[in-house]
């Protein structure tokens, strides 16, 4: 498979000459095509990940990433993300979210339009539909092996933005951990911005580069990996929906469950670059270093 390569500017100052090189990896996977397809989805013991500049507004970001049709390659047969991790300590991290925005969306009977962006598996679609049990519910999935699933509890599964008519609002806009995974952000932003109703929600979960976490592992932080082209803090993502005139609801710190076991063999991993296999003891919900975020549109 060919992988190839754009060059980027800042999403959010379009600063491209004064950005500085502050997370190196220990293997940069830029010229090996093999390497960044096997190195694509997982959790490994090196540290494979394009190098991440900082820019003078503060946000971080890989200058290199692939181009968008590389991408479709190499997110078309990924596996699904939960394979890594426990189905129902995903749909109790997945609650948890739910959770955090169901007051902003107060009457259940009401026929919402509601869009997932990288819809994974439906686990979130599957549990808003319990509360919204009149809303139609579209998702953004390229994965071919996901959209089987996705049809069964969506109205509309789209492989692109691009694909979704013109005529089609949403009143809500959902996109957990993928507006990190958006190499041109500010491109599908704009054509999302066609999509939202008046005074219409977006909801997002992130990683946040300057968590705790970060600041600990440093470049050894399992985050750093070659699907992010760039990563958020609080402030930028503020900066970034300031720019297209959203207004902040809400930015929280968030849970995810995990399995003792689980955590302790990709502290190992990360850490000590040793992999074991600690069994399954029991579960936690941890404030391990992402946040959620609401944001409105302004009526212009």
């Amino acid at each position: 498979m060919k992988i190839n390569f754009i060059e980027r500017d800042c999403l959010i100052c379009g600063n491209f000459k004064k950005l500085k090189l502050e997370i190196y990896p220990d293997i940069n996977p830029k010229f090996d095509s093999h390497l960044i397809r096997n190195y694509w989805s997982g959790f490994f013991k090196e540290n494979v990940f394009f190098p991440y500049y900082r820019c003078n507004c503060g946000f971080l970001l890989n200058k290199s990433f692939p181009d968008e049709n590389s991408l479709k390659k190499l997110y078309s047969y990924q596996n699904d993300n939960v394979i890594y991790g426990d189905v129902k300590l995903d749909l109790k991290t997945k609650l948890y979210y739910l959770n955090q925005l169901k007051n902003f969306l107060p009457d259940p009977k009401k026929k919402y339009k509601i869009l997932e962006i990288g819809a994974d598996n439906g686990n979130f679609i599957k549990l808003l539909s319990t509360i919204y049990k009149n809303a139609d519910f579209y998702s953004i999935e390229p994965n071919i092996n996901m959209q089987k699933k996705l049809k069964k509890i969506t109205k509309f599964n789209f492989t692109s933005i691009n694909d979704i008519k013109n005529n089609l609002k949403f009143d809500l806009i959902i996109g957990i951990h993928t507006f990190d995974h958006i190499s041109q952000l500010n491109d599908y932003f704009e054509k999302l911005l066609n999509h939202i109703n008046d005074m219409g929600l977006v909801f997002g979960v992130v990683h946040n580069e300057n968590s705790y976490m970060a600041r600990l592992f440093k470049k050894k932080w399992p985050i750093f990996r070659l699907q992010h082209p760039h990563l958020f803090n609080h402030k930028t993502i503020n900066d970034f929906f300031i720019k297209y005139k959203f207004k902040k609801v809400f930015i929280n710190r968030t849970k995810n469950y995990f399995n003792i076991g689980f955590l302790i063999n990709q502290l190992f991993l990360s850490l000590f670059k040793i992999k074991t296999t600690f069994p399954k003891f029991f579960s936690v919900g941890i404030k391990l270093g992402n946040f959620a975020f609401l944001y409105q549109k302004i009526n212009q």
